[in-house]
């Protein structure tokens, strides 16, 4: 943040970019404005302008007219976001970790499958690597103070590795159908048997996505996400350090890992994306300087990071990845004359390619090889 970028671009572009990149757009004003709460309606409402489902849409079906089978363009993430809405149970039979085990000392798996109702859709934002997160029943876990055992906890497991391809580490998803999907899936011609095959984990025409209003606002609501989260964590280390602490039970006991397994190194391709806003102005307003502050302040950063962040996120990665995989260098025909311009930042030896929204926003992107350590089975 902090550039300011002068001149006149030309405004022959589409009305509802326009609006938010001036920053005219009402979430947009919301978004820029630390007085102003990020509300889960707001939240609900800017994932909303972005079509991941499948409702609404009309894949080819998996058998062509002579009966041949040829994979739908139904992409899997559109597909199976919405799991994490209704929180469908799924199991996985069979996945390998492509990243170093890690084992929590106070838990232990049962069988070798994994299976458990979804809580959400994770994407790293270093690569492009997606995953689906399961409240896993198959992880039995120990309270280290009261050493009761419960079944379940989190998990992410990896559909796409972290080069942007298919991850190998797993073969199916099972999982029982609600009526709807049932009734879209047989209309749609999309079941091989009582299975659906997925060519594309995202769909090629997503790229275009980074050209819309609604990307543009989940890049904003994300830079807003990690500036507000860092101030309610410094407000929690002001509050610690005036001796308050958090009641007992709020935060979970720390349960130290223990790592397993070989790692190597390995370089794959990536794209970063930057979207440039002026500074934040005002403040955020301090919490109470009492036990029930330091509470709101670990609540809230909590929620931002670990909830509302991650569902965001995940869209905005999809896109990215939809970019850097199909349309790399293009330009969406609704921007008008905007084009992508070679762009380093005063002092910096960064070459970027640039496109100057509004004298308030830049966007700009780069590929570069990213160093990953997986495993080495």
């Amino acid at each position: 943040m902090g550039y300011r970028f002068v001149g006149r671009p030309p405004v022959h572009y589409a009305e509802s970019v326009k609006d938010v990149v001036t920053l005219e757009h009402p979430y947009a004003k919301t978004i820029m404005n630390r007085q102003e709460p990020i509300t889960q309606e707001l939240t609900d409402a800017i994932l909303g302008q972005s079509l991941f489902s499948w409702e609404g849409r009309n894949p080819r079906p998996a058998l062509d007219q002579y009966g041949n089978f040829r994979c739908t363009d139904l992409d899997l993430l559109s597909f199976i976001a919405p799991f994490a809405d209704r929180r469908a149970v799924i199991e996985i039979p069979r996945y390998q970790n492509r990243r170093k085990v890690v084992v929590k000392v106070n838990e232990r798996k049962v069988g070798s499958n994994q299976f458990g109702p979804v809580t959400g859709l994770t994407s790293n934002k270093d690569v492009f690597s997606f995953s689906i997160r399961i409240f896993d029943s198959s992880i039995v876990s120990k309270d280290p103070e009261t050493e009761r055992e419960s079944v379940g906890a989190h998990r992410n497991y990896m559909l796409v590795d972290c080069d942007g391809h298919w991850y190998h580490g797993w073969d199916k998803i099972v999982w029982d159908p609600t009526r709807a999907e049932n009734e879209f899936l047989t209309k749609n011609g999309l079941w091989t048997g009582n299975t659906v095959y997925f060519k594309n984990y995202v769909h090629p025409n997503r790229w275009q996505s980074i050209f819309g209003a609604p990307y543009f606002l989940k890049k904003m609501l994300v830079a807003r996400l990690d500036d507000e989260a860092g101030f309610y964590r410094e407000e929690m280390k002001r509050l610690e350090g005036a001796g308050i602490s958090l009641p007992p039970g709020e935060k979970k006991p720390y349960a130290p890992s223990v790592y397993e397994g070989a790692t190597r190194p390995i370089k794959v391709g990536a794209l970063e994306a930057v979207l440039d806003l002026p500074d934040l102005p005002d403040s955020y307003e301090p919490v109470p300087t009492t036990q029930a502050g330091l509470v709101d302040a670990y609540r809230h950063q909590k929620l931002l990071t670990y909830t509302v962040k991650p569902a965001v996120q995940f869209v905005i990665r999809a896109n990215e990845a939809a970019y850097y995989r199909y349309g790399e260098g293009q330009v969406a025909n609704w921007m008008g004359t905007r084009d992508w311009k070679l762009w380093k930042a005063p002092k910096g030896r960064t070459e970027w390619r640039q496109m100057v929204l509004s004298p308030e926003c830049a966007f700009r992107y780069r590929v570069r090889g990213v160093t990953q350590q997986v495993s080495a089975e």
